[in-house]
């Protein structure tokens, strides 16, 4: 019995989580336990555990006479999760510029072409998956078990923060850009501007993040 509920338990956690994290449930959104329970196929017990578990790690937060909504986008978080990736990143590509091999820099090149094909409207989860597969590429060159480690850890705790600023008028357009900076120092074998291309590649995303918080009309509590 025990185990029958830790397992409804876990599988609300993750859905929930998921579905945060890839947007489908937006900052400030409320979330109704009845009606969850119901998307999830579960009882409202594992539903409440759940939502506590996420509000722990800072994914939803309990208003008075609102209830559980997902929260906002938080610039104190994106300062601290893009300042820490962009140190990171340009360590990673630095160290993984004299490692890549001729095969692996075509292999970033292809991936750079088939993100340009597709639009966030069109699919954004493959230009997500695209965008995974690049920097991974560059966190295993690094031969650097435990940056790589990071990295992942970082990559999961953007994502939404990731979604959103895809979404922005022509941020899609510019990241393209700055990949295609970091892959020609990679291709020149130029460690120095490999890692400051990739370092800014980072800060220019918090810079359009917070940018886009600071526009946001404040919600009513």
């Amino acid at each position: 019995m025990v185990s029958t509920y830790r397992t409804m338990q876990e599988i609300a956690y993750d859905s929930i989580r998921e579905a945060i994290l890839e947007g489908r449930y937006q900052p400030g959104q409320r979330l109704v336990s009845d009606e969850l329970a119901k998307e999830l196929g579960v009882s409202r017990m594992p539903i409440r555990e759940a939502l506590h578990r996420l509000q722990v790690v800072g994914l939803v937060t309990s208003a008075p006479h609102r209830g559980t909504l997902v929260c906002e986008l938080a610039a104190p978080e994106i300062i601290e999760i893009y300042h820490i990736r962009a140190v990171l990143e340009g360590l990673a590509a630095r160290l993984a510029t004299p490692n890549l091999a001729p095969s692996d820099l075509q292999h970033l090149g292809d991936l750079l072409d088939e993100m340009d094909r597709y639009t966030p409207a069109e699919d954004m989860n493959r230009i997500l998956q695209l965008n995974h597969e690049f920097h991974r590429i560059l966190w295993d060159a690094a031969h650097a078990p435990r940056l790589a480690a990071l990295m992942e850890n970082l990559y999961d705790a953007s994502r939404r923060f990731r979604r959103t600023s895809l979404t922005l008028p022509g941020r899609t357009e510019q990241t393209a850009r700055e990949h295609r900076l970091i892959l020609g120092a990679l291709i020149d074998r130029d460690s120095c501007a490999a890692e400051r291309f990739a370092s800014e590649h980072h800060e220019i995303t918090a810079e359009i993040l917070l940018s886009f918080i600071k526009e946001q009309p404040k919600r009513k509590s």
